[in-house]
């Protein structure tokens, strides 16, 4: 038979238990409804590009994937390397997440051809089993730019009519193709806040 001093103690135990699930329950529900959540600019439309091995690029490509985006062509001398670079930072810092990828748009469509694309891809060290470079049509990039991406592009004209004015924003990509953030490519604060947001929305995802 249990002694009476016994019986105390495992009752004190089973309350114990008790009370740190509750705890647990609780603070587990509130995390849940006070989870930051990224403010949602809206979700692209469905674009037709070509990547740099000339295959079709949709939106479908990435879905089920968060991802982040950039402008660039590869003869700019300017921003272009910077943000290029920073790429290939995230990239690194997200080596071990494969449900992140990584876009690079060329705003040049008509001097970055696929395989000028897979040539700069190469020079700079991109993974391109993630990180996807596209080019296309004028039309569908200036499209999926302005009205998807919500970014300035804007060109010089001229015969080659080469756009070279162009935003040096990333943009957060959600898994349903939702923009969920932008952030200043040549800003060295943009890194550790992009890993940021895309932890808020991997927490998203889960809930």
């Amino acid at each position: 038979m249990m002694s009476p001093r016994t019986s105390q103690r495992l009752l004190w135990g089973i309350l114990s238990v008790s009370l740190l699930l509750i705890g647990g329950i609780a603070i587990a529900r509130w995390t849940k409804e006070h989870a930051r959540r990224l403010e949602d600019f809206g979700r692209l439309p469905d674009f037709s590009l070509v990547d740099q091995h000339g295959h079709p690029a949709t939106l479908r490509n990435f879905d089920g994937h968060i991802w982040v985006a950039d402008l660039i062509f590869t003869h700019c001398s300017s921003i272009c390397p910077t943000l290029t670079s920073k790429m290939f930072a995230l990239e690194t810092s997200l080596k071990d997440n494969p449900r992140v990828r990584f876009a690079s748009i060329s705003v040049d469509p008509r001097g970055d051809r696929p395989d000028t694309l897979r040539n700069y891809a190469a020079a700079h060290h991109a993974d391109t089993s993630r990180w996807t470079f596209l080019t296309g049509e004028t039309h569908a990039i200036y499209t999926l730019v302005k009205d998807g991406f919500h970014l300035p592009l804007d060109s010089v004209g001229g015969e080659q009519d080469v756009p070279i004015i162009h935003s040096p924003r990333f943009a957060l990509v959600d898994a349903k193709g939702h923009v969920r953030g932008y952030y200043n490519g040549a800003d060295p604060s943009s890194q550790p806040a992009i890993l940021s947001d895309i932890d808020a929305l991997e927490n998203e995802a889960s809930e």
